[in-house]
């Protein structure tokens, strides 16, 4: 434990962010490495100024071991960090990845496959419907459910999943500060069957400023992110972006047009977004969710899953080289820049653009302006 409080003081400095703290571990290791410098180490650091060098310097003097020992075991709270192996593979992917996560709870299945489940704290009866039965639906498939524990669609989402298997609810405080307070015996409940995460120490209070980066981890969490409703300005939109950002897909519930919260919903569809009316809309996105099984929904979302699709793809899977196929399972229905694609395969430039060539001929997949590719319609 004694290591992990390194990081633990790491992670409490001010101004110190996820790709600061990474250019630190990429010349001293680890925390314990940063710690033992000195300031002018620490200032020949890239985007580490004096002012920042010298508030770390600083720091040492008022981080207190055993008192933030003593505080985690109080709360029962654990540390989980960039170079454990059980940090999130799929969060460690991102670039601007938390070098800690706090949590209370089991981390052992985290890496399963993981959707998350998202939407506005002022719902419908419809949008509390289908958070809850699809969230439910997908953990008896074997799926994830990751959301913000937020009032609204999140609560629901994280209550539906429960009755069917493992959700991870990430906080925008510390762990000693669930927010919204109703949640606090939803929480334990999430520890015992999944786990109750956030970036921030002991201490940290629920400020509006914070939720981005709670926004963030629960995208990056995540093969895509499902938007059942939102406003136009809600924060959910904020989490499409992110996963956006992050190259995961999203998928968004179309609502009624006459209700406030179906403006963001149907918005992100029109701009793209994945329209959900049934589980293939969601298997054809995301290959790793093939093959598992499902159920009739009764309310208005059908998720019963279509052979007939699994067999066409066996088919055409089966047609192509292994290369093809790595590119082919890579790309979605959501546009991906070839930055993005050269990044996240083990092809240099010259090999993919071929692949990505003989593909299109095959008629498979189709390029779009600035260099962006999907699979064909």
């Amino acid at each position: 434990m004694e290591d992990k409080l390194y990081w633990v003081w790491l992670n409490q400095i001010k101004g110190l962010g996820p790709i600061k703290v990474k250019n630190l571990l990429d010349y001293f290791t680890d925390a314990k490495g940063v710690w033992e410098s000195n300031l002018e180490e620490i200032t020949a650091i890239e985007g580490i100024g004096s002012s920042l060098g010298n508030r770390i310097i600083t720091s040492k003097g008022k981080f207190d071991f055993e008192k933030e020992y003593i505080s985690l075991n109080k709360f029962g709270v654990k540390v989980v960090t960039l170079v454990d192996k059980c940090y999130p593979k799929l969060l460690k992917e991102i670039y601007d990845s938390p070098p800690v996560l706090y949590y209370k709870g089991d981390l052992s299945k985290i890496n399963r496959p993981s959707l998350s489940i998202v939407g506005s704290r002022r719902y419908t009866t419809y949008g509390k419907a289908i958070a809850n039965k699809l969230s439910k639906r997908l953990t008896e498939l074997g799926v994830n459910i990751v959301s913000g524990m937020a009032r609204g669609i999140d609560t629901f989402a994280h209550q539906g999943a429960l009755e069917g298997g493992i959700t991870y609810a990430i906080l925008g405080s510390g762990i000693d500060h669930i927010y919204p307070p109703e949640n606090a015996a939803l929480a334990k409940r999430i520890a015992k069957e999944g786990a109750i995460l956030t970036p921030f120490p002991l201490g940290t209070r629920p400020f509006a400023k914070n939720f981005p980066a709670r926004n963030r981890i629960i995208s990056g969490l995540s093969l895509g992110t499902i938007v059942v409703e939102a406003t136009r300005k809600s924060g959910s939109l904020i989490t499409a972006d992110m996963a956006l950002e992050q190259g995961r897909e999203v998928f968004a519930i179309p609502g009624d047009i006459t209700k406030e919260q179906s403006q963001g919903t149907n918005r992100l569809i029109k701009s793209g977004a994945k329209l959900v009316q049934n589980i293939d809309d969601i298997l054809e996105e995301l290959p790793l969710l093939e093959g598992i099984n499902s159920y009739d929904e009764e309310y208005g979302i059908n998720l019963q899953k279509d052979n007939s699709l699994e067999n066409r793809k066996n088919k055409l899977m089966k047609e192509l080289s292994e290369k093809q196929k790595i590119v082919y399972r890579r790309l979605s229905y959501t546009p991906q820049q070839f930055e993005y694609l050269l990044n996240t395969i083990s092809l240099n430039s010259a090999q993919l653009n071929t692949v990505l060539l003989e593909l299109e001929i095959k008629g498979m997949i189709e390029q779009l302006p600035g260099k962006r590719f999907r699979l064909a319609n």
